[in-house]
């Protein structure tokens, strides 16, 4: 247990969508020389408490809530590494409500500059380049997923260095 660690919230596709969504950063990943990582959806980052602390929290947060739907739409970018591309989540109540319950819970007050998105790519690349990837996979994206979990991530280091502490279950219906 590392006690000064920094760690994330995520929502992670699965199954078939969590398989594809793999080879397609796989394959971006190999071709931009850039990190791998898993598709995920961050709910909450910058968390500093210990996995002592957080884990009964995730738990707590997971069972307020049953699991629901994300939709990822149209893709972006933007000029920081871990946003160079990505697909955005249509925001839907659910979403919302675990998200302010998430903020309520782990007292980071309520932020409002939450973008929900699931990362293609990671990386310092051009506009240019990122333009001339979209034209390749497409801007617009109709792909749905259950989210049945919270994981709690260990996030120091570099990506291939991120660990899964612990993954909390929804409530059943």
């Amino acid at each position: 247990m590392n006690e000064s660690a920094t760690y994330s919230l995520w929502l992670e596709p699965s199954g078939n969508v969590a398989y594809k969504l793999q080879e397609r950063i796989k394959k971006l990943s190999k071709e931009k020389d850039t990190p791998l990582f898993s598709p995920h959806v961050t709910l909450l980052g910058g968390l500093n408490s210990s996995e002592t602390e957080l884990i009964p929290l995730a738990n707590t947060l997971a069972s307020s809530v049953a699991p629901f739907e994300l939709q990822l739409t149209k893709a972006g970018y933007l000029d920081t590494f871990y946003q160079a591309l990505f697909i955005h989540v249509e925001e839907n109540s659910q979403l919302q409500e675990l998200r302010k319950n998430a903020c309520r819970l782990f007292d980071c007050g309520e932020k409002n500059d939450y973008m929900p998105h699931l990362s293609l790519l990671y990386g310092d690349l051009s506009q240019k380049e990122k333009e001339r990837i979209l034209n390749l996979i497409g801007r617009e994206f109709y792909i749905h997923f259950p989210v049945k979990n919270i994981v709690l991530m260990q996030t120091d280091g570099k990506p291939d260095q991120w660990q899964k502490v612990h993954a909390a279950m929804f409530k059943s219906n």
